[in-house]
């Protein structure tokens, strides 16, 4: 695996309610937890594909993370992609997290 960014990840931990629209938005305080050196795949235009669901899903993102990698991380989870010049690339709400594969954790979003 080719590692060319790092990612950092948030849980969500305490929810804030908009009070002038009633949605619920990402706290100021929030604190990412740091993560490991991955694999960053971004695909413009955006892929898409069918779940087994027959729903549509479409992503941009897809990270490679080693499997020493002890965090849990799981979907709706925000992920915060660095680079290798320790530049924030994007943020993103995990769509989907397989860990079935020996060789690397894959996360989308």
């Amino acid at each position: 695996m080719k590692y060319n960014g790092s990612f950092n990840y948030w849980h969500g931990g305490t929810v804030i309610t908009d009070p002038t629209t009633g949605f619920i938005v990402q706290s100021d305080t929030a604190t990412f937890e740091h993560g490991c050196e991955c694999q960053i795949d971004v695909s413009i235009p955006a892929k898409h594909f069918i779940g087994t669901d027959g729903q549509e899903y479409t992503y941009t993102y897809d990270v490679f993370i080693p499997k020493y990698f002890r965090g849990e991380i799981s979907v709706g989870d925000t992920i915060q992609l660095v680079g290798a010049d320790h530049s924030v690339i994007a943020e993103f709400k995990a769509q989907g997290v397989d860990t079935l594969n020996r060789k690397h954790i894959e996360v989308w979003g």
